[in-house]
């Protein structure tokens, strides 16, 4: 058993309160036979004086007294500092030294009175007071050991070590007439008396030890057995009061004893279980009949056998409880008794299913969200991809001025409303975790200077100055997720646009660490957007990236917007590792800092190329003449637009209008690429797909043209074999970019192909 540590410490406390009072009782002794030691020392220096004279005999006794009121001096504080609770350890080397310096005094006294006299100096004399001092000593054996066996043993060292200085003094002879016969034997009389008395004193102080030692123990043990006790009656009221039902059971596996919550579990009385096997029991619960099996075999895999039980009850109620059966062992290693404890869990399995229930409905619920937004983003993107077609190809027409603004008004509205969409889609990709950051090599000042370039527009329209100061220390590559720094940019920047009225905006990009680092270390790009807008509120501040919010109501009304991008822009920031602050005064403009870690290309990395451009001029570096391209869209108005794109090159354009069309088309005459729309009548893009990659006619490329911009929808695309992808609304130059990189035949300009693109 382990010892109780509260025992433990009644113990010493017990212990070391005996040792303080042994210390006490010591001193109180040693003060009170003072009168007694007073006597004694008047009669010996009489002695002395009169064997030596009154010097010696002064100086002797002057000794004498001068040990006893030290030991005095140190012994009347002990009482009154071990109430004040001075350590005992201290207290005991006071007395020890102050009684120690008393007998010393005595050694010092009695070497004098020898030294003195000389030859006729008597040493059994001696021998007799020092004698006195000895049996002193043992008295208080028992009080002070230590300081008792000290003075003992320098008593009787001192009489020798005067024969042997007087024998060195008077030549060897060591003759002392005075020492006679009856002298002799009352001094071994007295010795012999001394010593049985030191002897019956040791032998009693270590009886007293170890009747002392022995009353501890047993002290101890009537403590443990009372703890046990104790114990024991906690644990029996513990086991009989608690809500879980506890069963006690032989080896045999039969009932010996239940307790109260017993019955109000199993509606089984203690009466009619006590003594019968526990099958009974499973019996009357109509529970499983192999519980028992299950029990042990649980049991043998752990030491704790736990099960879940279904039983059915008095009430015909069907409930569930959790078992666990424990044994216990005696010495020998054989188990004495089992001790089962059955809780009931009806409300906690309820409860797993209800949240399993609960879980299955969420998911649901999620599929049928990320199916409702593909549904609307191939809904809204398709007739977007009309809108914003047909009115970039109507703003390259003749027109009035009055007919111009009007065409650029239905741009603007339209690509406000993408970018509503695109804000939608991005938070519900980040909800549900499944925006991937895609770390690659990058031109660090074109990803913001390209950035700018689209936003330029905006603010030439207001008449707002654009600022660009990138820092000199800001290395010319990176590695990171351009993708999501130029979104995050382009998100804090149009805000700055759409928000600020007269002034200008700068934005400044600076890196941080690059001097500490070395080529695998991480480092910090940091940009800070600062306009003179109309600022934010200090108290909105805090709430600026919560997602659907805006510093006022009237700020939506004014300058439109749904309150995603800033939500988008913390989450994407984090996302990367960074983080994104603002610091603002109302009417005064606002200070957007965004800081993301980024490394050095690795050495793995590949090399770093320029994204092929849009702009026409550079499309004389690839030649496309001659190449057939598919186009399997199901809307007109999308195939119109896709026509009128690419009529200019000098290509072969088929259209189907769904996937069977597409299908055929391609085993009649496989063109060299095929756009292929992913939502189609009677046969999808996918399907179609499939359908072409199954064949065994030469291979075209096909680029898959959804509105879908999930990346389950891409995956699937590149499952089926598809070789890229493009989401609506498309734009031309991204049609083109995409034939260029698939089929275009590099460097072997085309005089038609810039002829067209310049017509």
């Amino acid at each position: 058993m382990v010892a109780d540590p509260g025992q433990q410490l009644r113990h010493s406390a017990k212990a070391a309160a005996r040792q303080r009072g042994l210390l006490a009782r010591y001193a109180s002794e040693r003060m009170r036979e003072f009168k007694q030691r007073a006597v004694i020392y008047s009669l010996g220096a009489l002695m002395i004086i009169l064997a030596t004279g009154p010097v010696v005999g002064g100086c002797g006794t002057a000794i004498l007294l001068i040990g006893e009121a030290v030991d005095m001096w140190v012994l009347r504080r002990i009482p009154r500092q071990l109430r004040a609770g001075a350590s005992y350890d201290r207290l005991q080397r006071k007395t020890v030294l102050s009684g120690g310096f008393q007998a010393l005094c005595m050694f010092l006294a009695t070497t004098l009175y020898v030294i003195t006299v000389g030859e006729e100096a008597s040493i059994m004399g001696v021998a007799g007071v020092l004698g006195m001092g000895i049996v002193n000593g043992a008295l208080f054996l028992p009080t002070n050991p230590k300081l008792a066996i000290f003075k003992m043993g320098l008593f009787v060292v001192t009489p020798f070590f005067l024969l042997i200085l007087q024998a060195l003094r008077f030549g060897g002879e060591l003759a002392m007439p005075h020492v006679n016969a009856p002298e002799m034997m009352v001094v071994i009389s007295m010795g012999y008396m001394c010593f049985s008395f030191v002897k019956a004193g040791i032998d009693n102080f270590r009886k007293t030890e170890a009747l002392q030692n022995s009353q501890k123990n047993l002290t101890e043990a009537n403590d443990a057995l009372s703890q046990n006790r104790n114990e024991l009656q906690r644990l029996s009221m513990v086991a009989r009061k608690t809500n879980d039902a506890v069963i006690l059971s032989n080896p045999k596996q039969e009932v010996e004893w239940v307790n109260e919550a017993f019955t109000a579990l199993t509606g089984v009385s203690a009466h009619d279980i006590v003594g019968k096997p526990i099958a009974e029991l499973v019996q009357a619960t109509k529970a499983d009949p192999n519980v028992q099996k299950r029990l042990m075999a649980a049991m043998r895999q752990d030491e704790f056998g736990k099960i879940e039980v279904r039983h059915t009850l008095g009430d015909s109620q069907e409930r569930w409880s959790e078992i666990q059966m424990l044994p216990v062992v005696n010495a020998d290693g054989e188990v004495d008794f089992y001790v089962t404890i059955a809780r009931e869990i009806t409300a906690s399995k309820e409860h797993a299913n209800g949240m399993r229930k609960a879980r299955r409905a969420a998911e649901d619920a999620a599929r049928t969200k990320a199916d409702f937004l593909a549904n609307m983003s191939h809904e809204i993107r398709t007739p977007m991809t009309g809108i914003i077609g047909m009115a970039d190809l109507l703003s390259e027409t003749e027109q009035t001025q009055e007919q111009l603004d009007y065409t650029q008004t239905i741009i603007g509205s339209s690509r406000s409303l993408l970018t509503i969409i695109n804000d939608i889609l991005d938070l519900s990709k980040l909800d549900a975790g499944k925006l991937q950051i895609t770390n690659n090599t990058f031109d660090t000042r074109s990803c913001f200077e390209e950035t700018l370039r689209l936003l330029e527009p905006s603010a030439y329209n207001k008449g707002l100055g654009l600022n660009l100061q990138v820092s000199e220390d800001v290395p010319m590559h990176l590695f990171a997720d351009d993708v999501r720094i130029r979104q995050i940019a382009t998100n804090i920047i149009g805000n700055a646009t759409k928000f600020t009225e007269f002034g200008k905006i700068d934005i400044d990009v600076w890196m941080d660490g690059i001097e500490e680092t070395d080529a695998m270390t991480p480092m910090t790009l940091n940009f800070a957007v600062q306009d003179t807008g109309i600022g934010i509120p200090k108290d909105k501040l805090a709430a600026i990236f919560d997602e659907f919010t805006q510093a006022e109501s009237s700020t939506t009304r004014r300058f439109g917007g749904t309150g995603l991008g800033l939500t988008i822009c913390r989450v994407l920031t984090e996302r990367m590792g960074g983080e994104i602050t603002v610091s603002s005064e109302h009417g005064e403009g606002s200070r957007f800092v965004v800081s993301i870690p980024v490394e050095f290309p690795p050495e793995n990395a590949p090399a770093f190329s320029e994204s092929a451009s849009a702009d026409p001029t550079t499309y004389d570096a690839v030649d496309l003449a001659g190449i057939t391209v598919l186009i399997a869209e199901d809307n007109r108005t999308n195939r119109l637009l896709i026509q009128k794109y690419l009529e200019k090159l000098p290509i072969n354009l088929q259209f189907a209008a769904d996937g069977y069309e597409a299908v055929e088309a391609t085993l009649a005459t496989p063109p060299d690429l095929i756009f292929m729309d992913m939502s189609m009548p009677n046969m999808s893009g996918i399907e179609a797909t499939e359908a072409i990659r199954a064949s065994d006619v030469v291979q075209p490329h096909i680029v898959a043209l959804t509105a879908n911009a999930f990346e389950n929808e891409k995956r699937a695309c590149f499952q089926a074999g598809m070789d890229d992808f493009l989401t609506k609304p498309i734009r031309r130059a991204e049609l083109v970019e995409c034939l260029q990189r698939h089929v275009g035949r590099r460097n072997s300009p085309s005089s038609a192909v810039q002829a067209a693109l310049q017509a």
